[in-house]
């Protein structure tokens, strides 16, 4: 297979990662103003590591570390963006 072929594979995956990750912020926005309507805190640490733990064991051992450090960034921006919407 030739580079360009490969290339051409993670581009389609970077506009599918896209497009979930759009998704997941518009939730995020909606969960962000659920607990700010209730006074609930944005960060729970412990959900997070759950959920990381959760996803880190679904994947080979080997690629388990970097699952674990996507899902910290991802948590970290929708914290972030939960923020910036609270003005």
């Amino acid at each position: 297979m030739e580079i360009s072929e490969l290339r051409n594979g993670i581009d389609a995956i970077d506009s599918q990662l896209t497009t979930l990750f759009l998704q997941r912020m518009a939730l995020s926005a909606q969960i962000g103003a659920y607990k700010k309507e209730r006074g609930m805190p944005i960060y729970v640490p412990q959900r997070e590591q759950e959920i990381i733990e959760k996803l880190s064991q679904n994947v080979p051992e080997a690629l388990a570390p970097y699952v674990k450090q996507l899902y910290a960034q991802i948590f970290s921006l929708s914290r972030e963006y939960q923020k910036d919407l609270e003005g």
